[in-house]
């Protein structure tokens, strides 16, 4: 039979959103002496919106105290690889050289980054597979790999899992991605994600037709994808009516040198399951005028609120098709920098949306003929 604490603790398991069963875990703990329970009380106070700053801030200087004290207890077999060693490791670590960053929500460990500056080695694969601390995980960002994706698929911990970003993004002058060594059974570990509500995949990932078809991405609302090499992959992922809620779609062509071609971006168009989609990027595309005709006929700008179609072969012909849509008006946001128009194109454009457009640096026609938007550092 089942204790109270554990019985508690699998409440919360099979529903993490129950803020009644985070409550009366805290309160259980407190009852036991258990300092996690004051833990969690403060973290839930600190989500009450009416709380003053004044407030906020002794809350949250009494939730750093309790982190300080008690956090390597709190994170169980992984205190050494996240926190450092208690031999004083952690004392030498600057805030760039320290390999991980994390965060707890509700007195659980809820965040976890794998930073990709640090080439220490990692065993937080290996070690995840035996963390019960890590049930409520919600947010894991590896942005070096190291096998840490073949050896997660055999955590039995991760089914809370909210947010997943493989590989990573730097800032020099603007964002953009790095490349990272390819990464495997990425497929094998998203189909053991039945929450999964973002999905990141930066640098040179091994795609799959399973990732895109898998049946348990009904709770998607985010899929980025940086490194589309093969964009018959667009066609399974139009094709899957698990991504019914999905709204943000972000496709980019990059390493490859290949842009997302017309094909694909009409698979996506005419999805029958793409219904739920408010924001659209196709990153290095070659779907030019003809793929505004297709965007035009689609309907899709009855539904979307962000277009963002730079790094492309669009002229001032797929910019009159695009202002003699009614529904271009409905855009918050048409980014459509990077391509082919000349001022009248932008001008006609501008004149239905306003400021709602963003058309700067444009390519010259020679630029164009030499698919130079391929080769272009792209800019998030």
């Amino acid at each position: 039979m089942l204790s109270l604490r554990d019985a508690l603790e699998s409440a919360l398991v099979e529903n993490p959103d129950d803020l009644a069963t985070h409550y009366a875990y805290a309160d259980y703990l407190q009852e036991q002496g258990d300092p996690r329970g004051e833990f969690i009380q403060v973290q839930l106070a600190l989500e009450d919106p009416q709380r003053s700053e004044a407030e906020c801030r002794k809350l949250q200087a009494r939730a750093n105290e309790l982190l300080q004290e008690h956090q390597r207890e709190w994170v169980g077999v992984l205190a050494d690889e996240l926190l450092g060693t208690i031999d004083g490791e952690a004392e030498y670590w600057s805030e760039r050289e320290r390999p991980y960053a994390i965060r707890f929500a509700r007195g659980w460990l809820d965040h976890i980054v794998r930073f990709t500056d640090n080439l220490r080695h990692s065993d937080l694969g290996r070690l995840m597979c035996h963390a019960p601390e890590t049930r409520l995980l919600r947010s894991l960002v590896l942005e070096r790999d190291e096998g840490t994706v073949e050896e997660l698929v055999h955590s039995p911990f991760l089914g809370n899992l909210r947010i997943l970003q493989l590989g990573s993004r730097i800032r020099q002058t603007e964002e953009f991605e790095l490349l990272i060594d390819p990464l495997s059974q990425v497929d094998t570990l998203v189909a053991k994600l039945p929450r999964l509500e973002q999905l990141h995949l930066f640098g040179e990932v091994e795609l799959t037709s399973r990732l895109f078809s898998l049946p348990n991405l009904t709770n998607l609302r985010v899929l980025q994808v940086s490194q589309l090499a093969d964009h018959r992959f667009l066609s399974y992922l139009a094709a899957n009516p698990a991504l019914g809620n999905l709204t943000h779609l972000w496709l980019r062509s990059w390493a490859s040198r290949q842009a997302v071609d017309l094909a694909g971006v009409r698979a996506i168009l005419q999805s029958p399951h793409l219904r739920s989609l408010t924001h659209l990027q196709l990153h290095r595309s070659d779907l030019g005028d003809v793929g505004c005709t297709e965007i035009v006929t689609s309907g899709i700008l009855k539904r979307l609120k962000v277009l963002d179609l730079r790094h492309g072969e669009i002229t001032d012909a797929g910019a009159r098709i695009l202002a003699d849509c009614p529904d271009l008006r409905r855009l918050e946001l048409l980014d459509i920098e990077r391509n082919a128009l000349t001022q009248t194109g932008i001008d006609i454009l501008r004149r239905v949306l306003g400021p709602a457009l963003r058309g700067d640096n444009q390519q010259t026609l020679e630029e164009l003929a030499q698919r130079q938007y391929l080769y272009d550092e792209d800019f998030a």
